[in-house]
């Protein structure tokens, strides 16, 4: 339904600029003026329903329900070629190479590029990594909370980010789950927040497919003895491995 647009409804866009708040809205509004009373009952019902989740299609709703999860965004622009760590803050869709400020809600809406095909295959490869390799590394040792000055089963949790997978390492509270100091990256496209050196070695890594990025203090590295197991993981998995 969000990638149809009726003839009418295009009649409305091309016809006259529309306010950005409710661009889509005003579109449908316009598109029903233009059929008048004699419409076919059935394209007035789908107008009538199109105007019922038009004020739910503003940019903002399209971008959290379709962008965010799409293979081509990336949460900023990257302003010269090799400079991944110097970044606009405005979002950006890699396929239509444009700010998402330059393009309307009906393109974003009815973009034919949407996917979220990459995405699903990096959330799979992180819950194979945590459940082949790391639960099975790591179930003899224990990570200390200095907080609560005690020691802890190393447990994982795995976030979604464009362009790449963050698994915390950390360890079950009563309260749900407490973040350890470990945070290791399954990087498919590179976004800014590395830092410059580290940006472009995974740059350069990139080449070859997926990488494999540990963040990390040397103290905490050491205690777990981390650094084989990571190094191990990256062999078996074909992946190249960044120590941020």
């Amino acid at each position: 339904m969000i990638g149809f647009v009726w003839p009418g409804l295009r009649l409305a866009v091309e016809g006259q600029p529309m306010d950005n708040e409710h661009e889509i809205l005003n579109a449908v509004r316009e598109a029903k003026r233009h059929l008048g009373e004699g419409a076919d009952f059935r394209i007035a019902e789908a107008m009538d329903i199109m105007e019922g989740i038009a004020p739910f299609l503003e940019k903002e709703v399209v971008i959290g329900l379709k962008c965010k999860n799409c293979d081509s965004y990336a949460s900023a622009s990257f302003p010269l070629s090799r400079d991944f760590w110097e970044a606009d803050s405005d979002e950006y869709c890699h396929q239509k190479e444009n700010s998402l400020k330059n393009l309307n809600t009906l393109k974003l809406a009815g973009c034919p590029q949407y996917s979220s095909q990459e995405r699903e295959e990096l959330m799979r490869l992180g819950q194979e990594i945590i459940e082949e390799d790391l639960k099975p590394a790591f179930c003899d040792r224990k990570l200390y909370d200095r907080h609560k000055f005690a020691s802890y089963n190393v447990a994982f949790r795995l976030l979604s980010n464009p362009g790449n997978i963050c698994i915390q390492f950390g360890h079950h509270t009563d309260g749900g789950f407490a973040c350890n100091d470990i945070r290791l990256f399954i990087i498919r496209r590179l976004d800014p927040g590395f830092g410059e050196e580290a940006s472009s070695r995974i740059s350069e890594a990139l080449k070859k497919g997926p990488v494999m990025a540990l963040r990390a203090s040397p103290q905490i590295r050491r205690q777990l003895d981390i650094d084989y197991v990571l190094d191990w993981i990256a062999k078996k998995r074909k992946m190249d491995i960044v120590y941020l």
